[in-house]
């Protein structure tokens, strides 16, 4: 019983690791998954993979999935790490500021203005990161770049 214990917390560490490795952070959600059982977080992890970057079986490009994802994320008034990380990738791909902020203020619709009140720290900073990256000029629908 002792060597399962131990292989499950080896099993734990190491999926963690691979999470942290691939995303950058790795939230509570995550470790609750991984305390439970290893595989589940892995299965998660390969769900969300397939979601969200696999290239041969999407209609929408990454900068729109992730768009769809700040609205998502936006909406469901829990998910702060979720809007600043959906944010973030979205302008990684291309989206615009304006573009980002569409997306979560179409949120408001189905879920209130409080949803987009508690959104708005994580939107801002995402600006804020992307304002500071060297050799990026602010992208703007007007001036196409």
């Amino acid at each position: 019983m002792e060597s399962s214990v131990v292989g499950k917390k080896q099993a734990t560490k190491k999926v963690l690791d691979q999470l942290m490795k691939s995303r950058g952070h790795v939230l509570p959600v995550h470790r609750l998954m991984a305390e439970l059982d290893p595989r589940l977080l892995t299965r998660y992890m390969d769900l969300s993979q397939f979601l969200i970057f696999d290239q041969e079986r999407h209609a929408l490009d990454l900068k729109t999935r992730f768009l769809v994802m700040v609205g998502i994320t936006t909406a469901v008034k829990g998910d702060p790490e979720g809007v600043e990380w959906s944010s973030a990738r979205a302008i990684k791909y291309g989206a615009t500021r304006e573009e980002v902020a569409e997306a979560a203020l179409l949120a408001m619709l189905p879920s209130g203005v409080p949803s987009v009140e508690k959104a708005a720290p994580q939107l801002l900073e995402a600006w804020a990161a992307d304002r500071k990256q060297p050799g990026r000029k602010p992208k703007s629908k007007k001036t196409g770049g």
